[in-house]
């Protein structure tokens, strides 16, 4: 009897425990996500969304490498020049040193009493002109050690600029590469999701990325001496002309948008160095650098009566209220060298 009331007692029992362990397999069965389906589309425009960011992260990395390793070349021959500067502060200053001795030695303490004591008019002026010597000698080792002086701290200011702006690419590079890989992250997983038909547009995508970037290589100006110059026209102003590459389109129509920019320029240490958009940096050629504008993008700038057009071609510049950094020919062509407010007009070329 007690084994009959145990097995009706136990029966139901280990029918519930058995559908208390099948039943969250049965309530929640894979998710199939249909292809075309919104959350797929989603993951597909992300992705290809995602490619083109890392692909702009890529670029960017490669102009702060290069920005970083001719700054660290700057600062290298900089500290060289300031202890040459200093050396020859040192080197006046004894010398000025030397020659209080002497005078202080020999008496020469009051000018005045040794005219007076001279014995004839002769004398009086060999006097005057051994002191008028003197006094020139002191003269030129004062300014020599003054000038030295202004140098060495020149020097000491410039260099610590370029530390800090080296900090500071440092840190923008840093961020950069923080953004890339969690990019690169975020891809990876959304990769797993896409259907065959969205890998291909990944791939395809990826394909005529690479393209453009070996076009952009392909397109560097060789290094031949200065680039030839040639003018072009604007659409809507017949009587201006404007300076251009002779390997450039001649003729460009308006876009509507004018801006006032802030233009540095980069030259020297960076010719001949890869760009961000694979391109190798010209001086001489005129194209800039932009931390936004897509590569391509070509600008009419006009300060005072002179004109030129350029190509976007580089990220930066990195230093703050700072918008383009033109080529040293651009800046050369425009008339500056420093850092100067240009009026900025985009422009389109007619084919």
């Amino acid at each position: 009897m007690r084994t009959t009331i145990r097995s009706i007692v136990t029966a139901p029992m280990i029918l519930v425990l058995a559908l208390v362990m099948v039943a969250p397999v049965l309530a929640a069965p894979s998710v199939i996500v249909a292809p075309g389906s919104p959350e797929l589309t989603e993951a597909r425009d992300r992705a290809l969304e995602l490619e083109n960011k890392i692909e702009q992260l890529r670029g960017e990395r490669i102009s702060l490498e290069e920005r970083i390793s001719v700054t660290n070349q700057r600062i290298f021959r900089q500290q060289e020049v300031l202890q040459l500067a200093r050396g020859d502060l040192d080197v006046a200053r004894e010398a000025y040193r030397q020659r209080i001795i002497r005078m202080y030695k020999t008496r020469i303490v009051d000018p005045l009493a040794i005219l007076l004591s001279a014995e004839s008019i002769s004398d009086l002026y060999a006097r005057a002109v051994m002191l008028s010597r003197i006094s020139q000698r002191d003269h030129v080792a004062y300014k020599d050690a003054a000038i030295a002086t202004a140098e060495a701290e020149y020097q000491a200011a410039y260099l610590d600029d370029l530390k800090l702006q080296d900090v500071e690419l440092r840190q923008i590079q840093a961020n950069s590469v923080r953004e890339l890989q969690s990019a690169l992250a975020e891809q990876t997983l959304l990769v797993e999701k896409l259907t065959e038909e969205a890998l291909k547009d990944l791939v395809t995508l990826q394909t005529s990325i690479k393209t453009t970037r070996q076009q952009w290589i392909d397109s560097s100006v060789p290094f031949s001496g200065e680039v030839t110059m040639t003018v072009a026209t604007v659409d809507r102003y017949p009587d201006r002309t404007y300076t251009v590459p002779a390997h450039q389109p001649k003729r460009y129509r308006s876009l509507g948008r004018i801006e006032t920019m802030v233009c540095s320029w980069y030259g020297n240490e960076f010719n001949g160095r890869p760009t961000a958009s694979g391109q190798i940096f010209n001086e001489e050629d005129l194209t800039c650098a932009s931390k936004t504008l897509p590569f391509g993008t070509t600008l009419a700038l006009s300060r005072g009566d002179k004109r030129i057009i350029v190509i976007v071609t580089d990220r930066g510049p990195f230093i703050a209220g700072r918008d383009l950094d033109l080529s040293k020919a651009a800046a050369r062509h425009l008339g500056f060298s420093g850092v100067e407010p240009v009026e900025v007009e985009f422009v389109e070329a007619v084919r």
